[in-house]
């Protein structure tokens, strides 16, 4: 006959083991499958299966769900679990509940033995509840037939009580007489209910179900003739007798043996969860090849930052760990049944819930361990894991510390010693050669009272004797030590007394070089002398002020002001607003508040009693770092200097008064002059004209020459007058049109004649500036270079040259005439310089042209050489902004 299974589960592949492995072991069946709650209920009632096998876990239903619908619809058929994992506490829950059996999908080899032993036990089961039901009948029988079965009850271990239902005690065997410690007769007069404990809350439930049902099981707590009290187990059924009587019968077994064991076993348990979830380490159980987490207390939980992770493998829960090698070992572990060691191991877990891939190092000392089952086969790995990540971390400060600390020292410029407390050295710094040039060898042979200077020693022996006697205790001195070149090197030291610290036994000494700090106090010492000495030897006030208004200091002319004023000093400390009128207190508290804000700055004021004085106050904000702290005020008479440069600024109003009237006499003068010599010029070119005696032209001639040197030396002046006195107007000026112009005009002096002229002119930007001064420096340069031009010389030229851009006019006017020697080039530019046998010229053209030159702005240079030719270099700034 074919055994029915029923299966439960939605997962196809499983599905198909579960049949083959059943087939492999030989079972004869036909299966059922089912995945959700309707199909299972309804395979329940139709199919009516031998056995259900089940997963734990569905999409639409779990398997608590299906167990408690079979116990339900058929409580008498065996329940297997057939799953991933459940834990090992739902594990234990469910045996209690009925679960007849677990299967790791893992392990469905051992599918076969569980099915058939699980079939065993039902049909066993089976036949003992009929043999239970049958030995119900006839224990009612009995009761029908005392007689009859009288020595059945005597021989029963438990307690049987006759009574009448809900009424007294009939009879009761020898067992109950031992069990509740009385007489059958004393059990029939005391009643039932006088050996139940009333207050125990089973009771009543277990009445209701026998009167609803005739028959009630379960456990409660009994009452002996002593008062003590115990658990008993009670089956009780109501009959009816030979005479048409309820009577009911009730079976007592004393279970405090089975309660002490299950609570023994319970107070067990529960140490060993204590130990287990408790553990100072992490553990747990790997269960396969695939390393399935069945069991891990809270420590693991917390050192990997995980949750959940029954049933899954560690490479699904720790990813991260697979390349750093732990599968490998695992591996090995359990195929080798090798226990592996590790002693802080680095391991990094992914703790960053955020999914960055940060991994955290984590230092493990960690034991597997092969799990081997009943038949001593590996199912599986224990493991036990210590963190002492902090320790190693701790450890590895500690190193990196004594590292930095060593190559502190070596590299530090502060010097360390250890001597005896008889004075040698026992360890000396690197820095010690480098500052003091000893080698080690040298240091290693001296004493280090040796190199003390004579006057510094014997107050330092002194104290290095009391120190010796006091451990733990340092002291502080300054003294001179010997270079190896014999010279004094100052130092700071600090010994300290660790003769009786393990490890040291030592006189530690920290020192450093201080002799530039000596020369520096002394030279800070010089210059504060120095300093007093600077601001007391002056007439000038010096104070200086912090932000509440007090006095920080001041020198003496400072202090003999306030004496003279107010009859007394302020003290430094003091507020410096005393002494004074309320105007001004309001003035200089002012003033302090600028300072103190940041602001530099100078304030003149006028002091009109007795006699007007003035005097300039400067503010200077003393800072400490970013921080204001106070103000330095200098105060000097400026009553002097502000008399004279009243005086200065009235001599030059009436200066320019006084300049203004000559630029008039001069205008007026020259143009007064032409006017005579225009008239002169007139009558010369008449008797030019009308007379033909060679002695008298000549004469006219010579006439004419002086007359026109005044002429130009007239129009000079003016021009020297217009430039001083007119403003600049600024115009656009067509370069090469202009100096075209100019040049036209001139070609009618009588010395032009032969001369070639060359204009080169590229406005890239147009030119800006004053047209009538930017004509007259032409006309100088061109006049001049046309004047002192070789007349012997062929080839004569004069070119003239110029660019100009947004910044600038460049210009050159060159000429191949006579030349200048070089020790005249920087005089040609002085008022009325002429050279040695030109008397042509009157010496202030060029002082005109530089003057001019300067008045826009420009500047002029000249390059010339005796006999090769001049080049006047003029640079003008462009005036069109």
């Amino acid at each position: 006959m074919k055994t029915k299974i029923l299966i439960v589960e939605h997962d196809s592949n499983d599905m198909e083991l579960i049949q083959q492995e059943l087939k492999k072991g030989s079972v004869n069946f036909i299966a059922e499958i089912v995945h959700t709650k309707k199909e299972y209920e309804k395979a329940i009632h139709n199919f009516k299966p031998d056995i259900i096998l089940s997963n734990y876990t569905f999409p639409s239903f779990d398997g608590s769900a299906a167990f408690k619908i079979k116990e339900k619809l058929a409580p008498q058929t065996p329940f297997i679990f057939v799953s991933e994992s459940i834990g090992e506490e739902n594990a234990i829950e469910f045996i209690r509940s009925g679960v007849t059996d677990f299967v790791l999908k893992e392990r469905l080899s051992t599918l076969t033995t569980k099915v058939n032993r699980a079939l065993k036990e039902a049909a066993l089961s089976n036949l003992n509840a009929e043999q239970k039901q049958s030995e119900e009948k006839r224990m009612e029988e009995l009761c029908r037939n005392e007689s009859k079965y009288a020595s059945l009850v005597e021989s029963s271990m438990d307690a049987i009580l006759l009574t009448v239902k809900d009424g007294q005690i009939l009879a009761a065997n020898t067992a109950a007489c031992e069990i509740f410690k009385m007489t059958q007769d004393e059990i029939c007069n005391s009643g039932r209910f006088d050996i139940v404990d009333h207050t125990d809350l089973r009771l009543q439930p277990l009445l209701e179900e026998r009167h609803r049902t005739g028959k009630a099981k379960g456990e409660i707590t009994f009452k002996r003739k002593d008062g003590s009290r115990f658990p008993g187990e009670i089956t009780s059924v109501v009959f009816t007798d030979t005479s048409g009587q309820e009577k009911t019968s009730m079976t007592i077994r004393d279970i405090t043996e089975k309660k002490t064991l299950e609570k023994s076993f319970e107070v067990e348990r529960k140490r060993f969860m204590d130990l287990y979830l408790q553990a100072p380490s992490s553990m747990g159980i790997l269960k396969g090849p695939n390393h399935v987490y069945e069991m891990v207390n809270p420590l693991y939980l917390k050192l990997i930052g995980r949750n959940n992770v029954i049933g899954k493998t560690v490479k699904e829960v720790l990813p991260e760990v697979e390349s750093q090698g732990v599968l490998e070992f695992l591996d090995k572990v359990y195929l080798t049944g090798e226990t592996f060691f590790a002693n802080e191991k680095l391991i990094q877990f992914d703790h960053d819930k955020e999914g960055t891939g940060k991994l955290v190092d984590t230092y493990l000392n960690f034991i597997c361990q092969a799990h081997k089952n009943n038949k001593g086969e590996i199912d599986g790995i224990f493991f036990f894991a210590i963190d002492v990540t902090e320790q190693v971390l701790s450890r590895k400060k500690i190193e990196e510390s004594e590292k930095r600390f060593r190559a502190l020292i070596e590299k530090s410029e502060e010097m360390i010693m250890l001597t005896s407390a008889e004075g040698k050295l026992l360890y000396g710094s690197p820095s010690i050669s480098k500052i003091f040039g000893y080698s080690e060898e040298d240091v290693a042979l001296k004493n280090i009272l040796e190199l003390i200077h004579p006057d510094d020693l014997t107050e330092f022996i002194k104290k290095r004797t009391k120190l010796v006697t006091t451990p733990g205790k340092s002291f502080y001195y300054q003294q001179r030590v010997r270079h190896k070149n014999g010279n004094w090197i100052w130092c700071e030291n600090t010994i300290t007394n660790l003769l009786h610290e393990p490890g040291i036994n030592a006189l530690v000494t920290n020192f450093r070089d201080i002799t530039e700090k000596k020369l520096t106090e002394e030279q800070m010492e010089f210059d504060q002398y120095n300093l007093n000495a600077l601001i007391n030897n002056t007439d000038d006030l010096m104070w200086s002020v912090n932000k509440d208004y007090t006095l920080i200091t001041s020198n003496k002319p400072f202090d003999e002001m306030t004496r003279h004023t107010s009859g007394k000093t302020i003290p430094k400390g003091s507020n410096i607003l005393t002494g004074i009128t309320p105007e001004e207190i309001i003035f200089f508290k002012n003033n302090y508040k600028r300072a103190f804000t940041g602001e530099t700055f100078t304030e003149i004021i006028c002091s009109g009693s007795p006699d007007e004085t003035w005097s300039e106050i400067s503010y200077y904000p003393i800072r400490k770092g970013n921080e204001i702290i106070g103000t330095a005020c200098h105060s000097r008479n400026i009553t002097e200097r502000k008399k004279a440069r009243l005086n200065l600024e009235q001599r030059n109003i009436e200066l320019v008064k006084t300049n203004s009237e000559l630029d008039r006499f001069v205008y007026s003068v020259s143009h007064d002059l032409r006017s005579p010599l225009t008239s002169i010029l007139g009558l010369l070119s008449f008797i030019e004209d009308e007379s033909k005696e060679g002695d008298t032209l000549e004469h006219v001639g010579m006439i004419r020459n002086s007359i026109n040197r005044l002429d130009e030396f007239i129009k000079n002046i003016l021009s020297y007058s217009r430039n001083n006195r007119t403003t600049m107007e600024v115009e656009k000026i067509a370069l090469q049109e202009g100096i075209t112009e100019i040049v036209n005009s001139l070609h009618s002096m009588k010395e032009a004649e032969g001369i070639l002229f060359e204009i080169d002119i590229q406005e890239q930007q147009s030119f800006y500036s004053d047209r009538m001064r930017f004509n007259t420096i032409l006309e100088n340069l061109i006049s001049n270079a046309i004047k002192y031009h070789r007349k012997d010389k062929t080839n004569r030229y004069i070119k003239i040259a110029g660019q100009s851009d947004h910044e600038k006019l460049q210009l050159t006017i060159a000429d191949n005439g006579i030349g200048i020697e070089p020790a005249h080039h920087n005089k040609i530019f002085d008022m009325f310089f002429r050279l040695s046998g030109k008397t042509d010229g009157s010496g202030i053209g060029l002082y005109i042209v530089k003057n001019t030159v300067e008045k826009m702005k420009g500047t002029i240079q000249v390059e010339s050489e005796l006999g090769i030719g001049t080049t006047f270099i003029i640079t003008l700034k462009n005036l069109k902004s």
